[in-house]
Formats: C-alpha cells, sequence, structure tokens
C-alpha cells in the first residue's frame, strides 16, 4: 500500500442552533480538527497514539499551508481549510471580508437579509434556520506511518493493521461567530470510506521480500508526536518537566491553548500569553545539562522589559525546526499580527476566528485595540498561531539524526513573560516529534523501535 496516496473520505452533517436564529457557526481551520486521537494499531500494539491530533494539524495547518489570506484555494475543496477573501455578502450587493469556511465550505449563517444561509445545502435565500447541512471532505491523515515514503507492506501483515480514530467534541471544533438560541450545535461522521492505493508487484519481488524478512527484517521508518499537558499558573514564568524518553527527538513546541475550549472561542488558536497587555520575554529548553539554544530565544524589544519585539526570533526557531529557513517558496498564513500580538483590551483578538480587525496599535510594541467587526463580514485577522519551537537534528532530517532524550536525565520547558498568567481557562502542551522505526520479520512478528 502507498500510504501517501492512502486517503480518508467522510460526510460531515453540521447541525446548528435549534432555532438558528442570527447564529453564525462554521467548523474551526482544517477539517481534521474534528478528531481529538488518532491510533494505528497492529493487532492490540499501537504503533502511533497521536493524543490532540487536531491541534498538531491545525498548527500544521497555520505554519505550512497555503497562504489563506484574501484568497481562495485548492484546500478548500477536500479539506476544509480557509481563511478570509473579499467578495459580496448574501443577497447583499455590498462587498466586504468573509470568511471562506463560513460562506463557501461549511456552515451557517442566519443573519437578517444578508446571511450566507445553510451552507453548502442552502435552501433559502439568505436565512439558514434550523436543520442540517452536510459536505463530503478526503484527507490524508497526518500520521507518520502515513507520510513517510515506504510502501507499507500489508499482505505481510496479516491484516492487523488498523486505523483508530476519536472523535472530538463539538465544542472543542465548532467556533460560533454569533451565539443561536435553541439546542446546542453539533454534528456527526458518517459514510467513511478509506481509500489506498494498492501496489501488486510479480512473484520475484514477493520471493525477494520474504527473504528480506528472513534475513533481519524490513526496517520502515517514519516520524510522529508525543503529546504532554501542563496547568497554567499565575506566575511570570514555568519551568516544566517533559518525560519524553524516545531514542531520536527531532524537535519540540510548546503551545498554550484554551481549556475548557468554548463555541465562542477559536480553542485551537495557540497563544503568545493568557493575560491582556502582556507577552513571553523569553524561552529555553534545558536537556540534561545543556540549553537549546544556548542563549535564550528573546521577545523583548531592546533592554525594555515592557516592549515585545514581534517575536522574530521564536519565529526563525519555528522554521528551524520545520526546516524551511529562508524558504521563500512557503508563503502561510502566518503574519506579524497573528504571531504574538494579544489585544490590550482583552483576549478577543488572539482567540477570534477573524472576528476582530486591529483599532490601533497601543504605545507597546506588539498590542492593539480591537474593533469588532459584525456578521456576517470577518476582518483581516485570523486567530493567534504562536508556539515556543527548538530544532534538535543534526541533519537534514532525512535519517534518524535526533537527540536521544533516552539517555537524558530530564527535558524542561523554561519561560517567562512580562506579567502574571492567568491560572484558569488554559492549558499548556508540549509536542514531541519523535523517530521511530518498524522493523517487520516473518511469520507477521513487528517489532517498534521509538
Amino acid at each position: 500500500m502507498n500510504p501517501i496516496n492512502t486517503t480518508l473520505a467522510f460526510d460531515v452533517v453540521l447541525t446548528g442552533y435549534g432555532t438558528g436564529t442570527n447564529q453564525v457557526l462554521r467548523f474551526q481551520n482544517n477539517i481534521q480538527s474534528i478528531f481529538s486521537r488518532c491510533r494505528i494499531m497492529y493487532g492490540s500494539t499501537p504503533l502511533e497514539d497521536i493524543i490532540n491530533y487536531n491541534q498538531i494539524v491545525r498548527n500544521l495547518t497555520e505554519w505550512t499551508a497555503t497562504n489563506q489570506n484574501n484568497t481562495v484555494d485548492q484546500m478548500s475543496i477536500s479539506e476544509g481549510v480557509g481563511g478570509y477573501v473579499f467578495g459580496p455578502v448574501g443577497n447583499n450587493s455590498a462587498n466586504g471580508a468573509i470568511n471562506v469556511r463560513q460562506r463557501y465550505i461549511q456552515g451557517f449563517d442566519a443573519t437578517a437579509t444578508t446571511g450566507f444561509g445553510s451552507v453548502p445545502n442552502n435552501t433559502t435565500a439568505s436565512v439558514g434556520t434550523t436543520g442540517t447541512t452536510t459536505r463530503r471532505y478526503q484527507v490524508n491523515l497526518a500520521c507518520g506511518l502515513l507520510t513517510q515514503d515506504k510502501l507499507l507492506p500489508v499482505k505481510f501483515m496479516a491484516s492487523q493493521l488498523a486505523i483508530e480514530l476519536t472523535l472530538e467534541q463539538a465544542v472543542g471544533c465548532l467556533f460560533a461567530r454569533v451565539v443561536g438560541t435553541g439546542t446546542d450545535p453539533t454534528y456527526s461522521v458518517n459514510n467513511v470510506t478509506l481509500i489506498p492505493e494498492i501496489l501488486e508487484f510479480d512473484a520475484s519481488y514477493d520471493a525477494m521480500f520474504l527473504r528480506g524478512l528472513q534475513e533481519g527484517g524490513v526496517p520502515i521508518k517514519f516520524s510522529s508526536w508525543h503529546t504532554f499537558q501542563f496547568s497554567t499558573t499565575t506566575s511570570t514564568s514555568v519551568n516544566l518537566q517533559v518525560q519524553e524518553r524516545s531514542r531520536s527527538v527531532k524537535a519540540l513546541f510548546h503551545c498554550t491553548t484554551k481549556s475548557p475550549a468554548t463555541l465562542i472561542t477559536d480553542s485551537n488558536a495557540t497563544l503568545n500569553a493568557t493575560t491582556t497587555s502582556t507577552f513571553m520575554t523569553s524561552y529555553q529548553y534545558r536537556i540534561g545539562g545543556r540549553y537549546f539554544p544556548a542563549a535564550p530565544v528573546s521577545g523583548i524589544c531592546g533592554t525594555a522589559s515592557t516592549a515585545s519585539n514581534g517575536g522574530g526570533e521564536a519565529f526563525i526557531e519555528l522554521q528551524k525546526a520545520l526546516n524551511v529557513v529562508a524558504d521563500y517558496r512557503l508563503s502561510s498564513s502566518v503574519n506579524n499580527i497573528r504571531w504574538c500580538q494579544p489585544s490590550v483590551t482583552s483576549m478577543a483578538l488572539a482567540e477570534m476566528d477573524y472576528g476582530h480587525d486591529v483599532g490601533l496599535f497601543s504605545a507597546v510594541i506588539g498590542t492593539c485595540t480591537t474593533a469588532s467587526v459584525t456578521a456576517p463580514y470577518c476582518s483581516t485577522i485570523g486567530p493567534a498561531c504562536y508556539t515556543a519551537a527548538i530544532d534538535l537534528e543534526t541533519s537534514n532530517g532525512v535519517e534518524i539524526s535526533g537527540l536521544n532524550a533516552e539517555e537524558q536525565s530530564d527535558i524542561s520547558f523554561i519561560a517567562s513573560w512580562s506579567a502574571a498568567q492567568a491560572a484558569d481557562g488554559y492549558v499548556m502542551t508540549v509536542f514531541t516529534y519523535y523517530d521511530a522505526m518498524l522493523i517487520l520479520r516473518e511469520n507477521n512478528v513487528l517489532e517498534l523501535i521509538q
């Protein structure tokens, strides 16, 4: 089986609020936000177990996917990815900024006279009230086994390979720009089909493959993710102990998100800080007795501890971890406002899905006031997508080349902010990107090394 060309197709049925009056409801960016966990099993052995799978996919969507600013591209067809675009609003002749997922992919907008209705199954001219809307999606799962370059020899795996997906709660993958009335919105998934690309080879190839199974086994290298969650505290600094013991850790990513999730915030937006008018002043990883990078990544403008520098150093560290430094072929939706600029007046700018716009910049560099955008219009400022990342590879990443965490006493994430952070309403997560290897031997024996 060719894993790269293996896709999962499914129908998603979105059910809006009970009465739908004035509701503006849509999915978060990338339809894979509906999957909270993904496991690949070989019999009873988990080969991959990615917790917070939707958060990882969402991060990769923002950091590496195509630019979604004022455009609708191919990612809106099968993956449910879209930002904003300027165009006509409902049946009104007026033009403005509109949310691509709301207007063209899937959602409800019951705004009087100018609403988009039920997308894509609109049965009324402008206003979608009660009922459901359905769209079919087809995605390539972001698991390591399904993104590595080698073919998977399912013929020699005794039909024991299985993919297990856990659905997210509706509150964790939907976003209500305007809350409706009646029952809470929900969704369902049906008509699920795995579409693999199966390749057949002649008898001589099978004979050589069997010989490989008998003479030491057939190796398959892949990379996957571990998840470590931590509570936030009312402090200006943290020191998080990451219990990672993989033999090759390629990169580390620290993200702060909303918890518990709410419908009126983008729960997968990754924040620079959790209180208004504050920002991350520095971060560093300590692994064993060494620090990565050697000097802390600074978020301070000059020597003033109250002014943000815009997070340029942190962004370069992210590019290093993604292996895209100075790769100008990549144009993502990350920009200076989304990266690490919380609002002076509230956290709404960082946690909203194109719901607020920049009013004006304050005297403190990197913060801004917000101007609310009324439905069905949206703004040009997407939700926050900040991370504190570090690259641990010693080569270009083709081979197993990460840091050996198995030999380290501990891994710590050390960070500080310009003021005390919120203790409730948020969670900090460290994602570790690690190497693993399968060795398939004769008689359907499989060994996992990680």
